[in-house]
């Protein structure tokens, strides 16, 4: 398989339509489509059925459709860490970015490199812890922003900051009347709640309500922190996340914030592969992130 190829199959595989991609690509059709063809027979397989409308991709060429975006990335960064090492710190840094803290340390990171580096380019992507630790190993991403627990089997990494667990309470709940700036679990106990679906962020959280003879009801359990204050605001449930998630009070004002008694913190972490050899690009932004550290 070369490059050329991958990049054709892939964009027949988004426009599920030959002449579309063509068009895309700025090629004709019989090109694009003997392209596909040597790739099918190279891998002795039918990528995709040709319907008389409509391309469908088989389970292989789904499978290709995966791997392939990942290849076109990896040979991307490779060629940026080579010019990189020719012309001077530049290129295009890859970043995971956990919900919560990440985008914030990461926007106050970005400011500082830029100032240092102004030719480095970005690419940010969000998501759960999980799914940055898959990001990392595939190789998508080269350093995240993320949260402990991570397995230290497979990163390496550092912690960057810590901050509290909050009790998100909608605005008319008669919890959200309490004048202090603190809850208890007990307080909590037998009221719908809305938590993250990690397993190990569940364990924590029912480990503070065992510690409190509390009883947890979990309502609704989400992946991605960013519809809990939605969620809240509406009534819902009270979201129990860390403290960032409710920063932004801004455009909803139907909600509470209360820290959690007794505390327990969230601790994010800069990390990345233990086994993939970083680019000195990246490597140059960890020590940023370090003496930042440092000095704050």
């Amino acid at each position: 398989m070369d490059l050329r190829e991958i990049r054709y199959f892939l964009t027949v595989a988004e426009e599920l339509n030959i002449t579309r991609a063509a068009e895309k690509l700025h090629i004709s059709q019989p090109p694009l489509s003997r392209a596909i063809m040597d790739l099918e027979e190279e891998l002795n397989c039918t990528l995709m059925v040709r319907g008389k409308r409509k391309i469908t991709l088989t389970p292989e060429g789904l499978a290709l459709k995966r791997r392939g975006a990942q290849l076109l990335s990896l040979a991307e960064m490779t060629k940026e860490e080579i010019t990189e090492m020719e012309n001077g710190i530049n290129g295009t840094l890859y970043l995971g970015l956990v919900e919560g803290a990440g985008p914030f340390l990461a926007a106050d990171w970005l400011a500082g490199f830029k100032q240092l580096y102004p030719r480095v380019s970005y690419e940010l992507w969000n998501g759960n812890a999980d799914d940055l630790t898959d990001r990392l190993k595939e190789g998508m991403i080269e350093l995240a922003i993320t949260m402990e627990p991570f397995n230290r089997e497979i990163l390496d990494g550092f912690p960057v900051k810590e901050e509290p667990w909050v009790a998100i309470i909608p605005g008319d709940h008669p919890l959200s009347k309490i004048r202090r700036r603190t809850i208890s679990p007990a307080e909590l106990s037998d009221v719908d709640l809305i938590i993250p679906s990690r397993r190990s962020r569940r364990a924590e959280i029912d480990e503070l309500f065992r510690r409190s003879g509390a009883e947890p009801v979990y309502r609704v359990m989400i992946a991605h922190s960013s519809n809990a204050l939605e969620l809240a605001a509406h009534g819902i449930g009270i979201a129990i996340f860390p403290a960032s998630v409710g920063m932004d009070l801004s455009n909803t004002v139907n909600v509470t914030v209360k820290e959690l008694r007794p505390l327990i913190k969230a601790t994010y972490l800069l990390a990345w592969d233990k086994e993939k050899t970083l680019s000195s690009l990246a490597a140059k932004f960890i020590e940023f992130v370090q003496m930042s550290s440092v000095t704050e």
